[in-house]
Parts: C-alpha cells; structure tokens; sequence
C-alpha cells in the first residue's frame, strides 16, 4: 500500500507539461516583396460618363431607395423588444 500511495503521489507532483509533446516553433521566414497588382483593361466599352453609365446608375440609386424603404416599413412592422 505505501508503494502505491507513493506512486500516486510521484505522478501528481509532475506538471502535466513535462509530459505534453514540446510545441513545434515556427521557423522564422523573411518577409517577402510586395506583389505587384496588375489590372485589366476595361477597354473602349466602359465609358464612365456615357449617357448609359448614367442611366444604369439612376437605376441603381432608384431601386436601393425603394429597397430602403421596404427595410424601413418591414422594420415597424416588426415588434420586438428591445431591454425588456
């Protein structure tokens, strides 16, 4: 019985670090240039200020205004409490 009390204990008085594999450390690496960044053409078919860029714009704006606008009514629509 004393054998094994003192078993125990010798096992209980070890961190449980010792036992653990070592972390792996990673190798340090050199910091490496910076890529290039390289861009496609867009070539002669986008024209920024063309009549159909603005046309497709005003499109955009009027349908995140409409979109806004059923957020908003969907918003009061909703009941939900809030620090109750």
């Amino acid at each position: 019985m004393p054998l094994r009390s003192s078993l125990i204990l010798s096992f209980a008085a070890i961190p449980l670090t010792a036992l653990a594999d070592p972390l792996p450390t990673p190798s340090p690496k050199a910091p490496s240039a910076a890529e290039s960044v390289q861009v496609q053409p867009r070539g002669d078919a986008f024209m920024p200020n063309s009549l159909a860029e603005d046309a497709l714009q005003k499109r955009i704006t009027d349908f995140n205004r409409k979109q806004e606008g059923l957020d908003a009514d969907l918003d009061r629509k909703l009941r939900i409490c809030r620090g109750c």
